[in-house]
């Protein structure tokens, strides 16, 4: 994968009514290396904008006829991954957070401090750069996919292996959903300097880049069982991951996420770490649907240790399940979202579970929501040990 360095971004448009402000800062922006356009309006700055499309707009707030949210909202519209930085006053300091709000990447306030707006600068480039590399990485991933798939359509055991590959393609929509939930938590990092945020972030994609190689790998040998590489899990972990992994949805859908997890080491079994990950997060991802369907959907993630083994639990508050899709829910292919689901996610949850020994079970009734229990069962003391 061909990484982009933040300094290939150096097109960049400044839109700024004062004559003097804009000779002054484009020759100094030219001086640090950046090709810079100029516009003395908002409309002169959007005419520009579509004819060169730069990747960096650095624009006034104030400005007659068009202003600066105005030109920061257009421009989102027609390239969201555009970093637009505002040139604001002492006294905007409200006009300045509302433009971080609608996607502005920083503000930079009058008299212009160089070393401020260098700074300004290189966190957006840092955030496209940090965009390219992730958009580059799906599109490999989808390219190994198709040729994988590809091959796999030629096998003659179509039928047994096209249902493997069917339920590995679900696992990347869940692995693609950790990778934007850190890549958000990286651009929420830089853009508030935060940098706890940013570093969580990066470990977040390191982790899910590792999750996706891991399947891809599983691709090239696919006509090989998927049998679980046991090692000590913490329960609680998996509850932490699977709900960063799909914050961003969760918030997207206006779902509240609760997790119950003890603060200090939670139940621990001897399991898959990632294939318990992946079932759990298409567990959760059901839930945060159902949950997206009603007003204040919330949706509750705990683990627990009991007599019959560990359990990994989610509920919704969401409408339910009606009997038929209780009587069908675990079959392949079958959905309650319409087109808008595949129909694996539970089926993959439960495969997964019986290849540990367990199983999901699960409680609803039309109009009171779901819970759902991915259950394994005790963990076996090891041999010769004391009981």
């Amino acid at each position: 994968m061909n990484r982009c360095s933040p300094l290939a971004y150096r097109r960049l448009l400044l839109i700024d009514d004062e004559a003097g402000i804009r000779r002054m800062m484009s020759l100094s922006l030219a001086a640090d290396g950046y090709e810079v356009a100029t516009a003395a309006s908002g409309a002169e700055g959007l005419e520009i904008f579509g004819e060169q499309k730069p990747e960096l707009v650095l624009t006034d707030i104030k400005m007659p006829g068009m202003d600066g949210i105005e030109v920061l909202k257009r421009i989102k519209q027609i390239s969201p991954d555009t970093e637009v930085i505002i040139i604001t006053g002492h006294g905007d300091l409200d006009v300045a957070i509302k433009s971080l709000q609608l996607q502005a990447s920083d503000f930079v306030t009058k008299p212009i401090n160089d070393q401020a707006l260098a700074v300004a600068l290189k966190r957006a480039s840092e955030r496209l750069a940090l965009k390219a590399e992730l958009r580059s990485y799906t599109e490999e991933l989808e390219e190994r996919v198709a040729e994988a798939t590809a091959k796999v359509v030629a096998n003659e055991r179509l039928a047994a292996v096209g249902q493997t590959v069917s339920a590995l393609v679900h696992s990347i929509k869940n692995m693609l959903a950790g990778l934007k939930g850190g890549t958000y938590m990286v651009s929420q990092g830089l853009a508030k300097e935060q940098p706890n945020l940013s570093n969580e972030g990066l470990e977040m994609l390191g982790r899910n880049i590792g999750r996706v190689q891991e399947l891809i790998k599983d691709l090239l040998s696919i006509s090989k069982p998927r049998a679980p590489e046991k090692a000590p899990v913490d329960l609680s972990e998996v509850v932490k991951e699977a709900a960063a992994c799909l914050a961003n949805e969760a918030e997207r859908r206006g779902v509240e996420m609760v997790l119950v997890v003890p603060e200090h080491g939670g139940p621990t079994t001897s399991a898959d770490g990632e294939m318990l990950l992946d079932a759990y997060l298409n567990l959760l991802s059901n839930a945060i649907d159902a949950a997206g369907t009603v007003t204040r959907g919330r949706v509750t993630l705990s683990c627990r240790q009991g007599m019959d083994g560990v359990c990994l639990q989610v509920q919704d508050n969401g409408p339910g399940l009606e009997p038929e899709a209780a009587q069908r829910i675990f079959q392949g292919f079958y959905s309650t979202k319409g087109a808008g689901g595949t129909g694996l996610g539970l089926m993959v949850a439960q495969k997964v579970a019986e290849e540990h020994g367990g199983k999901v079970v699960f409680e609803s009734d039309p109009g009171s929501g779901a819970v759902f229990r991915l259950i394994l069962p005790p963990t076996a003391p090891e041999q010769g040990q004391d009981t």
